[in-house]
């Protein structure tokens, strides 16, 4: 065992020589507070310069390049469209009633939809068919609306009107029943 001993001894001194010699060299690794410094904050981050530092860029007012630029953009109006006596895939038809064909007017959405929407509550169990958008005399309408779906679904239906708001909403799920009395009436 004694011999062991000094075995180490003699070895250990040269490693921890050698050791301390690796410590006084000049590290290039990066510190501890280096790799702790956050960018993402505010005040951590860089101040801004002009985009001149970052970006390059030129400003062209070449009419081609710009029909390029034209259409991506999205467009500001909707235009308007054809009227067409076709059935199209979508099933889509164009308003042919004009406001003085009946004492109602249903207006249709910005994007040319009928304003006719299914809103489900109470984990999808309670559905309340909304028609909106409605002009004139609503009383009119909700009483011959209500007698077209009872006539077609064969069961009694319940309304309520909101006439500040031009609004009905018949309980439950009468979406497609009441398009299509709307497209046969040419709204």
């Amino acid at each position: 065992m004694a011999a062991l001993r000094i075995f180490t001894r003699s070895c250990f001194s040269p490693i921890f020589h050698a050791s301390t010699a690796l410590q006084s060299m000049k590290h290039t690794f990066p510190t501890i507070t280096e790799i702790s410094k956050r960018w993402s904050s505010y005040k951590s981050s860089p101040i801004y310069k002009d985009p001149s530092h970052y970006t390059d860029y030129e400003i062209s007012t070449d009419p081609v390049e710009w029909d390029y630029v034209k259409r991506l953009m999205k467009n500001k109006v909707i235009p308007k469209p054809t009227s067409t006596d076709q059935n199209l895939p979508s099933g889509w038809k164009p308003a042919t009633a004009k406001p003085n064909d009946y004492p109602y007017f249903i207006q249709r959405t910005k994007n040319h939809m009928l304003p006719i929407y299914l809103a489900r509550s109470f984990r999808g169990m309670r559905r309340i068919t909304h028609v909106r958008k409605i002009q004139g005399d609503i009383w009119k309408l909700e009483e011959e609306l209500k007698k077209h779906i009872e006539e077609t679904k064969k069961r009694t239906v319940g309304s309520r009107v909101n006439e500040m708001v031009g609004e009905i909403k018949f309980r439950g799920d009468f979406v497609s029943c009441v398009k299509q009395w709307f497209l046969d009436k040419g709204f």
